[in-house]
């Protein structure tokens, strides 16, 4: 059992230092804050909406710098 975890922590490791990775990463939330911003935006939940916001352009931002 400790094997799986030492072989899990291992492949984590490799992945941060992907770029590919965190490009996928980005684009991954950035698609979920989307969408959540959306239904925020339909339940009328406007704070939310503005939050859901403000992580896709983070998102959007570590997108960009990575992908350079």
């Amino acid at each position: 059992m400790e094997g799986f975890a030492i072989f899990g922590l291992i492949i984590a490791g490799w992945l941060v230092f992907q770029k590919g990775f965190w490009i996928f990463a980005s684009w991954l939330g950035m698609v979920a804050s989307f969408f959540a911003m959306l239904a925020s935006i339909v339940s009328f939940q406007i704070l939310g909406a503005i939050g859901f916001l403000f992580l896709f352009g983070v998102c959007y931002f570590i997108a960009l710098v990575t992908s350079e």
